[in-house]
């Protein structure tokens, strides 16, 4: 929260290093052009290896379902977030606002995260605290590999990794060759403003075989595509409000003082500045006319910057190897998670009865005038002015953690095995509050009266209406065990055990006249905590049919830490309500297979899988108050299957399939202690239940320089099960919801090998769509709705250079 960066600086330095690795390409050319082939050709990375199990293995050996990117694939691919992953990776849906992550339907926007974010061996992932905690993007510049662990991972990664894990690994510095990498890039929209970027990387050793070092920088602008209007006027106040800079910086060390140690300190740091939200408003935008525009009164803002300093040691001896890593996570988050204009609007049109029933109008102005605060357009407030309320959500992370790992060596031994012990002390404090210094005058606009009587109290001092500080603690000792005992030449059990302390505790403060209506307008402060001790097993079986084939099946176990949130104001919200909720935990039992055919040139994996998900963390909202509580509700059953193909045709022609099936549904009715019916059986958990994504690359020479072309096409099918907000039978219940249509994205590629540099062409959603997604509203009597769409069709050319 201290540290601030001057990221203004990050494109110069970006821009240094793109000379200096201009410079030092002409004199490496010749030698690193035979080891880089597989780069320039789009990144054919055949023999992926990553470190899931935490041992370096093939892909195609690991018994898991895992999706692994390299730095040269996602390059291929034109990936520039997670988001850009999602599209190719089955089974995982991501949501763009709050930055959630939901692998195989696994996935609640309260109490601690459902998936595992870690960058290297640093989990980063928040806990839901208050409206919209959102969760840190990492970028993906100068990433060896991103991988995406599909169903739970608690034996190795323990709490957070109910769904799976997903980890963005690094490059290590190297000891012993020099390396660096520079991109820039400018396209333009069909409807919006330009995006840019410039990045390097440089490497390589200061003493050989002793000492080396990496380092990166990258900026990047995302043009937005949504103007932001006045909705009273429609004037444009500003266009292509939506856009993002992003900058990121690392630095690392590796030091080997003696044969087989290995330290390595690093600091990854990263700024992300969204202007405006993505969200267009629907009456007033015509997406295939492209015209998108946004209404709010407030700038919705989002700025988040982390610091991630870290050390890791590892030594290698006599079979073994020892790994200790040190990391301390300092993030802060301010974002406007939603409008406080729009919700103050939607809410106060319920306390005045405005828009329902002009008898029950408490509204002095609308006594023979029953119109809703909020029209489809926009503020309805006749002769009162610009009425603006702003809501601010901060989110502070300090999360440090410590793990030692002592394991053996060889993946292909006939016995493997890893043992841990994994320490996190983990801080978050979660700040909601509406700043509304017009409140005065609107309760006397509405109600006749003045603030004491109307609400009890007064705004305070800063003008806010409503603030809820809370700062919560997380501390977590772990111990775990997986091993792999070959019990034929061609059958291996895989057993693992993890072993949890977790404590969790909270103090909480709130104030504000909308805070503590009808609660006597005094301010409160309120604690609570949980202790809990899960223990997650894990069993698997591996027969290896051929050196090429394999099937597998695996049950095991993931957890989330339980928790406590403040108790609601009976008096306001109608009732007591629960203050501690438990850990949620699933059961998944997987099968799987891993085949190569045809020489290797065809290789598939694939997997089915039945999760059982019970007493699940959910947030309840209570519409009396406008406020939520946590609480455990309810069981749900995830089933599907994914699929995962590369066919190398011939010579320079590779296809590639990635293919998910998932049926997420509440197993049982999830019913408040109210009696309020929040979810039936049979209700979605959400998320596309069919996903395909295909793509083709053709290799070849073109006037002697290495080329290729690429277009892949990624498939959502529209959900056809209902969740509860959509089923008529909750008491949630609203009408004016819809699930997100069908979409589909082609993206095309080109790219051609110049010698120093490569240069490429792309297009990204090539045929424009621009689907309405994601449809909502403040509450069920609102009219106005909001919704969001694709990037449009975006061309741009990028320029890049490797040795």
């Amino acid at each position: 929260m201290r540290t601030q960066i001057a990221w203004r600086h990050v494109l110069a330095v970006s821009a240094g290093l793109t000379a200096l690795i201009a410079g030092t390409c002409a004199r490496a050319q010749v030698t690193a052009r035979a080891s880089d082939a597989t780069r320039s050709q789009g990144g054919q990375d055949h023999e992926i290896i990553i470190t899931a199990t935490r041992l370096a293995q093939t892909l195609g050996k690991v018994p898991e379902s895992i999706s692994a990117f390299t730095a040269a694939k996602m390059e291929a691919e034109g990936v520039k977030s997670f988001a850009d992953l999602v599209r190719f990776t089955p089974g995982v849906a991501y949501e763009a606002d709050s930055h959630d992550v939901a692998i195989r339907g696994i996935q609640s926007t309260a109490g601690a995260s459902t998936t595992g974010v870690y960058i290297d061996d640093t989990p980063i992932q928040t806990r839901d605290l208050s409206f919209d905690a959102y969760n840190a993007l990492p970028a993906v510049f100068d990433l060896d590999r991103v991988e995406v662990l599909r169903g739970p991972q608690g034996t190795l990664f323990g709490a957070g990794a109910e769904g799976g894990v997903v980890r963005y690994i690094t490059p290590q510095p190297s000891l012993i060759r020099a390396s660096g990498y520079a991109h820039a890039e400018l396209a333009g929209a069909a409807v919006g403003g330009l995006s840019y970027e410039v990045g390097a990387a440089v490497g390589g050793p200061i003493v050989e075989g002793r000492l080396g070092f990496r380092v990166s920088a990258w900026g990047r602008r995302d043009g937005g595509w949504i103007d932001r209007v006045d909705d009273q006027t429609l004037a444009v106040i500003e266009r292509n409000a939506n856009r993002v800079d992003t900058g990121v910086v690392r630095i690392a060390l590796a030091w080997a003082p003696i044969t087989g140690l290995i330290i390595t300190p690093a600091v990854n740091a990263q700024q992300r500045s969204q202007y405006n939200y993505d969200n267009f408003w629907v009456a007033l935008s015509n997406p295939g006319a492209g015209r998108l525009r946004t209404g709010t009164p407030e700038r919705m803002a989002n700025n988040d910057r982390f610091v991630l300093p870290s050390l890791k040691i590892e030594y290698h001896a006599a079979g073994l190897i020892f790994t200790a890593n040190t990391a301390y996570f300092d993030r802060m988050n301010h974002v406007n998670a939603y409008s406080g204009t729009l919700y103050n609007l939607s809410y106060f049109q319920q306390l005045t009865g405005a828009g329902l029933d002009p008898q029950l109008s408490a509204c002095a102005i609308c006594a023979g005038d029953p119109s809703p605060l909020l029209l489809s357009t926009g503020r309805n407030l006749p002769g009162f002015g610009n009425y603006v309320a702003r809501n601010l959500t901060t989110n502070q992370q300090q999360n440090f953690t410590q793990e030692f790992r002592l394991q053996s060596s060889d993946p292909d031994a006939k016995t493997t095995w890893v043992a841990g012990l994994f320490l996190g002390f983990n801080a978050q404090r979660g700040v909601e509050e509406i700043n509304d210094p017009q409140l005065p005058a609107l309760t006397q606009y509405l109600w006749g009266e003045n603030m004491l009587s109307a609400w009890g109290q007064d705004l305070l001092p800063n003008g806010d209406s409503f603030i809820s500080n809370t700062l919560a603690r997380d501390r977590q000792i772990a111990v775990f065990f997986e091993t792999g005992l070959s019990l034929t030449d061609r059958l291996k059990l895989t057993m693992g055990a993890r072993y949890a302390w977790t404590h969790f505790d909270f103090t909480n403060t709130s104030d504000g006249a909308q805070n503590l209506f009808d609660n006597g307008g005094v301010a409160h402060a309120t604690s609570g905590g949980k202790n809990e001790a899960p223990f997650t097993p894990k069993v698997g079986l591996t027969f290896q049919i051929t050196p090429q084939d394999m099937i597998y099946a695996t049950a095991t176990e993931g957890y989330r830490i339980g928790g406590a949130t403040p108790p609601l104001p009976a008096s306001a919200c109608g009732g007591s309500f629960p203050t501690t909720y438990n850990s949620d935990t699933v059961d998944s039992l997987e099968i799987g297979t891993k085949d190569a055919w045809l020489d290797r040139r065809l290789q598939v994996a694939a997997s089915a899988y039945l999760i059982h998900w019970k007493d699940i963390q959910q947030a309840v909202y209570v519409p009396a108050c406008g406020l939520q509580y946590t609480t455990n509700l309810s069981d749900a059953v995830s089933q599907g299957f994914d699929i995962q193909a590369q066919w190398r045709v011939r010579p320079g022609l590779q296809l590639e399939l990635s293919a998910g099936y998932n049926d997420a549904h509440y197993s049982a009715d999830a019913v408040a202690s109210t009696g309020d019916v929040l979810a039936k059986r049979g209700d979605s958990l959400g998320g596309a239940p069919w996903t395909l994504s295909v793509g083709a690359q053709y290799n070849f020479s073109l006037l002697d320089h290495e080329a290729w072309v690429r277009v892949d096409d990624a498939f959502a099918a529209r959900r056809t099960a209902a969740i509860p907000a959509e089923d008529a039978r909750t008491d949630g219940y609203d009408p004016g919801l819809r699930p997100n249509p069908s979409t589909n994205q082609l993206s095309a590629r080109a790219s051609i090998n110049l010698g120093r540099w490569t240069m490429e062409l792309f297009a990204n959603n090539l045929l424009d769509q621009r689907p309405r997604l994601d449809l909502n509203h403040q509450d069920q009597l609102t009219q106005l709705f909001e919704a969001a769409t694709l990037r449009p069709r975006t061309i741009g050319l990028a320029i890049s250079s490797r040795y």
